[in-house]
């Protein structure tokens, strides 16, 4: 009896060694089934990732981000390992006492809970950088195409305080490129039979169940930003033309919109039909170099 007695207790410490430090992890992992869950039965992305061109680094980044879960997970075991043993003892202490400790068992679960809510809003906002990251690649993959054409293309370069998406320059123009990524809403596919087109009319995009100005006057800001430096920059008066694209998106135009409203399968045969003959090769060397200063990592 007593060695059954004791294997019964050796069970129920080793319970509560492992169950009680995975708790805190468990609910954090429950967040993440939750919103994932939650993700895949609301939205999808608007282009199809794996059938982008890969560019320059893609096999490497992707080992990269691969070793560094690796390394984060050694981290959480060597944790969970070193301060498993004491908190399942210390655990079972409290729990021993006449006295319930509520107060502590309160503030663990309020920290839990605080916990599991920040998690929550931090994988929103990955949802939206990843959303983001994606179609910036869809455009660079495009604009490589360009690249065989004569024209010099640049990404993500700095401004005051803020960035710019994608830079081309030609001989027919300067183009500020904005890159906007729009979730394709599974809902608006069942309600309203389509959730793949954006209609530009009256100066506004009218998205299947929802409509945006701001992208348009971010494009402007931010085309009307760059010839204000360029212009200053190279000594004479660079027009600067906006583009705004949405990957994965069919544009319709119902109205003419001030500036190129496009997809990002657009840009090859939409750029250079823009404007008319402007600089010489030096001049484009010249916009080249000054834009290349911008676009050097850990540049203001």
């Amino acid at each position: 009896m007593t060695v059954i007695q004791g294997l019964l207790e050796g069970i129920i410490d080793g319970v509560w060694i492992l169950v009680l430090p995975l708790l805190g992890m468990g609910g954090i992992v429950a967040t993440l089934w939750l919103w994932l869950k939650r993700r895949d039965q609301t939205v999808k992305l608007p282009i199809d990732r794996d059938a982008l061109l890969r560019l320059p680094g893609y096999g490497l980044q992707q080992q990269i981000s691969d070793r560094q879960m690796d390394v984060i997970g050694y981290l959480l075991l060597a944790v969970l390992i070193t301060t498993a043993p004491f908190a399942g003892v210390g655990a079972k202490a409290l729990l021993a006492r006449e006295t319930p400790p509520y107060f502590i068992l309160l503030a663990i679960l309020l920290c839990l809970l605080s916990c599991c809510l920040r998690a929550w809003k931090n994988l929103q906002q990955l949802n939206r950088y990843r959303l983001g990251y994606v179609a910036e690649l869809a455009t660079a993959a495009e604009l490589l195409r360009l690249q065989g054409m004569g024209y010099q293309v640049f990404h993500d370069i700095q401004a005051d305080g803020f960035n710019i998406d994608h830079l081309v320059v030609g001989a027919n123009g300067v183009f500020a490129i904005e890159t906007k990524g729009r979730h394709k809403w599974l809902r608006d596919a069942r309600q309203r039979g389509k959730n793949h087109e954006i209609v530009f009319r009256d100066g506004r995009l009218q998205f299947p169940s929802w409509y945006e100005t701001e992208p348009l006057s971010q494009a402007e800001r931010q085309a009307c930003w760059v010839h204000q430096w360029l212009s200053k920059a190279v000594g004479s008066a660079i027009p600067v033309t906006p583009v705004l694209v949405f990957p994965g998106w069919y544009i319709k135009l119902q109205s003419r919109p001030p500036f190129p409203v496009i997809s990002h399968k657009q840009l090859v045969t939409t750029l250079p039909r823009l404007g008319s003959l402007l600089f010489s090769q030096a001049q484009i060397n010249a916009l080249s170099y000054q834009i290349a200063q911008r676009c050097v990592q850990g540049s203001p």
